[in-house]
């Protein structure tokens, strides 16, 4: 490819999936593996969810939270403890039979996710009431053999945190459920994503827990993305492993407890819910670099340009990650259109002319305004108009949201309709498998405020049964 040759990215209107892997490449975020199912993440990809992560990580840290690290191999008898967590994953497992050089006796299983490997030591820590809550969290890898894998959404490897807690009481834990759901709301507001939480249906629910809530993302093509969840495990794993304290009572009684996960697919949800046709758009504060400043000069104007930029640049890293293009061979125009791609969102243009005047000349990756700024004003003036991009991305993310949410009464009114629904339901598993079947899609979520108010239908728009919620459906990623 010649130096200054643009790639092409696929129209999202043409096909949605082919643009999500032309915009990953192109903007630099991550390839494909050797090893099938699995990814290369690319140091401007990285450095994305390195963002969203401390982000993450401080909120956790600020709710008392605290880290801790367990193997990444989980003896299979473990697992195999909880019929309804190992039968939830069973398809998904990766089992280690031979290491040394020969074959193991007890296999182990890489980890799908933690509570297997983490509880039998949790029965040893926790013994009186005096130990609890424990409100443990964990930053790791874990690997669920992908089918049909899709860069950041779903890699058979990938990185999350996954939290384990135990309290004492159900009224306690059931608390920090929806506390945790609520922090993964703010966590994905800080991307300027919106997103929908509540309660998942029995089919949905994560494998052997009592109950699971979800923060869920719409997508630019109408699907839905799952972009963290919290659960309520109740006793049922405390029951298998033993997790049992002496309370104040003299009694011994059985943990309640929970876990909640949020995992690198919310980049994919970032490159999903504000990209466009030109490749990323980033909010802020997640963007890798935030300002770009590109030198547009003649080999006589070349220092003095050069100068000008990087004294800029110096006046403003404090404040933001801020980087200077000077590669040489590479025009103007070729440079735009790579930041673009990788979705800059403010770029400061700067001449002979701007050099002269005094001025820069900003443009924003958020709606393709362009303005000519003072440079004595520029700090006060970027102040401003980040917020402004988070905003307008936000409201643009929002909008669509809700222009895309359509109301019907009888699945018989699906047909090609792009979107998420709203139907009144009975909330019957068995209709749950037949709208799969018929339609590729399920259940997201019951909105936590429709939880204690009456559906809009008194009639299920599967079944004509009784319903009993207002629910919101999706084809999902």
């Amino acid at each position: 490819m010649a130096i200054n040759e643009k790639r092409t990215i696929t129209k999202q209107s043409i096909d949605f999936p082919a643009w999500y892997q032309d915009v990953v490449r192109e903007a630099e975020l991550a390839e494909s593996s050797e090893v099938r199912g699995c990814g290369i993440v690319r140091p401007y990809g990285l450095k994305i969810w390195e963002l969203i992560k401390a982000e993450l990580s401080r909120r956790l840290e600020d709710d008392g939270v605290e880290n801790v690290y367990f193997p990444i191999f989980v003896p299979l008898e473990n697992l195999e403890a909880e019929k309804d967590h190992v039968e939830g994953f069973a398809p998904e497992l990766a089992i280690v039979t031979h290491a040394g050089g020969e074959e193991l006796t007890n296999k182990l299983a890489i980890r799908p996710t933690s509570e297997a490997a983490m509880y039998k030591t949790y029965a040893k820590w926790i013994q009186s009431y005096k130990d609890l809550p424990l409100r443990l969290n964990q930053w790791a890898n874990v690997v669920r053999w992908e089918k049909r894998p899709r860069a950041f959404l779903r890699w058979s490897e990938f990185l999350w945190q996954e939290g384990h807690t135990a309290f004492a009481t159900e009224e306690e834990a059931r608390a920090e459920v929806m506390k945790m759901l609520g922090i993964y709301q703010d966590v994905y507001s800080f991307m300027a994503i919106p997103t929908f939480t509540g309660r998942k249906s029995e089919n949905e629910k994560f494998a052997g827990a009592v109950m699971t809530t979800t923060a869920e993302v719409m997508a630019k093509d109408g699907k839905a993305i799952q972009g963290a969840t919290s659960h309520y495990l109740g006793t049922n794993f405390a029951e298998v492993f033993g997790v049992n304290y002496l309370g104040a009572d003299g009694v011994s009684h059985l943990v309640h407890q929970n876990s909640w996960g949020l995992s690198w697919r919310s980049v994919g949800a970032v490159v999903m819910v504000h990209g466009d046709d030109n490749g990323l758009r980033l909010p802020p504060n997640i963007a890798p670099i935030q300002i770009i400043i590109v030198p547009i000069y003649k080999d006589e104007s070349h220092d003095q340009v050069l100068s000008f930029c990087n004294k800029i640049k110096d006046d403003l890293k404090v404040d933001y990650r801020i980087k200077v293009d000077e590669r040489e061979g590479q025009t103007p125009g070729f440079k735009f259109n790579y930041w673009e791609v990788r979705g800059v969102p403010v770029r400061l243009e700067i001449g002979l002319k701007e050099v002269a005047e005094g001025k820069v000349t900003l443009f924003r990756r958020d709606n393709g305004a362009k303005e000519v700024i003072i440079v004595t004003e520029l700090k006060n003036s970027l102040k401003t108009i980040m917020i402004d991009i988070h905003n307008s991305l936000y409201k643009q993310a929002t909008d669509f949201a809700v222009a895309n949410i359509n109301r019907i009464e009888s699945w018989d009114e699906i047909g090609g309709q792009v979107g998420w629904f709203e139907a009144s339901w009975s909330e019957d598993s068995e209709s749950e498998k037949q709208l799969k079947e018929k339609f590729g899609i399920v259940s997201r979520v019951l909105l936590s405020e429709k939880e204690g108010i009456e559906p809009k239908n008194k009639k299920c728009f599967i079944t004509g049964k009784p319903s009993k919620h207002d629910w919101l459906f999706a084809k999902c990623y």
